[in-house]
């Protein structure tokens, strides 16, 4: 859900650490070589006494790196394991996107539909906006995460899904759909509210029926705050040397966008790989 441009020192090393993965994948030719090299990275990387990370690497639809470093929880002094728990934050949106995919096969909507045949009172100014646009950051809808002053105290709020649109509905368009890609967390938003109205259930529900449960992913969640969720992994903001509790955030907000929560063993895409595979 962070902008590129304010993302905190730790999403910036996450990403510094994902390319130099790429990097290793990329070069690296024996996998106890792979193995040496990451686990030398991620010690230089992350503190074992800081706020700690997850990794998993697949190579040819086989699983051949997986382990944690660092802490779930400072306060309590809670290691991490690679069964914990984290928010997934834009992540979320692969698992959006493909509910509406889902959807599609079921018949009940196209990609081509254009969003007031589920959204009919959605201001467009004018324009058409596609399925198509939402899913792929080409609707030039403003992003709610960009309106000024947004990321003050009201993102603690619990919103409906209606009062979160309202948020950005009346925003000038940023630019006329499909004339160029901007990234948008409102057009995925409005995916959460097409996904709700075309299924006749919550978001939640429908991620555990169509995608959580035939993929056993048994331990992936809509965020929610008030829920007991074993291994839930906390959050930290700040420099990896001075880390601070993450601010309040209520998930009603980030939504489709960025609510889910899940681990590294669940995102394995390693067993999928190999499903695909057969015959």
């Amino acid at each position: 859900m962070n902008h590129p441009r304010n993302r905190p020192p730790s999403t910036k090393a996450f990403c510094i650490l994902t390319a130099i993965c790429i990097f290793i994948l990329s070069s690296a030719t024996r996998a106890n070589d792979l193995v040496d090299a990451i686990d030398s990275m991620i010690a230089k990387a992350v503190l074992a006494d800081g706020p700690g990370i997850s990794l998993i690497v697949t190579r040819n639809g086989k699983s051949i790196y997986h382990k944690a470093r660092g802490m779930a929880n400072l306060e309590l002094g809670v290691p991490l394991e690679t069964s914990s728990v984290f928010r997934i934050g834009s992540i979320t949106k692969q698992f959006t996107a493909a509910a509406v995919m889902l959807l599609a096969e079921d018949g009940k909507l196209s990609i081509e539909d254009d969003i007031t045949k589920f959204l009919p009172d959605y201001p467009t100014h004018g324009h058409k906006i596609t399925i198509e646009h939402l899913l792929t950051h080409t609707s030039g809808i403003k992003s709610y995460t960009d309106i000024p002053h947004y990321t003050d105290a009201s993102i603690k709020n619990d919103l409906t899904v209606t009062e979160l649109i309202d948020v950005f509905k009346n925003q000038p368009m940023d630019f006329a759909p499909g004339e160029r890609f901007a990234y948008t967390n409102s057009g995925y938003v409005l995916l959460g509210a097409i996904i709700e109205k075309l299924s006749g259930e919550n978001y939640e529900s429908f991620l555990q029926k169509r995608i959580f449960d035939p993929l056993e992913m048994r331990h992936s969640f809509y965020g929610q705050r008030s829920r007991i969720i074993n291994n839930r992994a906390t959050g930290y903001q700040g420099s990896s040397g001075q880390p601070l509790n993450a601010a309040f955030l209520s998930m009603t907000q980030p939504y489709t966008a960025g609510s889910l929560l899940s681990t590294t063993g669940d995102l394995d895409i390693g067993p999928i790989l190999r499903q695909a595979d057969k015959p």
